[in-house]
């Protein structure tokens, strides 16, 4: 699958929350954060059916009716090693290194994570 731009991946959250949802829908929802127009909401549908990251399942009267190829876990999953590989050379120590001396990660954030190291042992 091709990469899903920032546009794209606003509509593909409505897909996801709903996982089969009708291009109206989509429409409404995604026009209501964005103020983009239904021709431009139409062009990302097309555009995410091209890559493969979502499929048009049926069609309802005149309405088309959209599901998610790639789950979100798995698209979270795949650009959170993308980030890592750009940033880190894939270094997951080197990134949260960077984010507690900049001081991104709180002591909670902090107490979690000993709490997640010491569950995984």
């Amino acid at each position: 699958m091709n990469k899903i731009s920032e546009a794209e991946l606003e509509v593909m959250k409505v897909v996801w929350k709903r996982n089969e949802v009708t291009s109206l829908e989509i429409i409404e929802e995604v026009s209501s954060k964005t103020n983009w127009n239904k021709n431009t909401i139409k062009t990302l549908l097309s555009r995410l059916v091209e890559k493969g990251a979502i499929q048009v399942m049926k069609d309802r009267g005149s309405l088309f009716v959209y599901a998610p190829n790639i789950s979100e876990q798995e698209y979270k999953k795949k650009e959170n090693q993308n980030f890592l590989d750009k940033l880190y050379n894939g270094s997951v120590n080197d990134m949260l290194l960077t984010f507690a001396k900049s001081k991104a990660l709180t002591k909670k954030d902090l107490q979690e994570l000993m709490k997640l190291i010491e569950e995984d042992k």
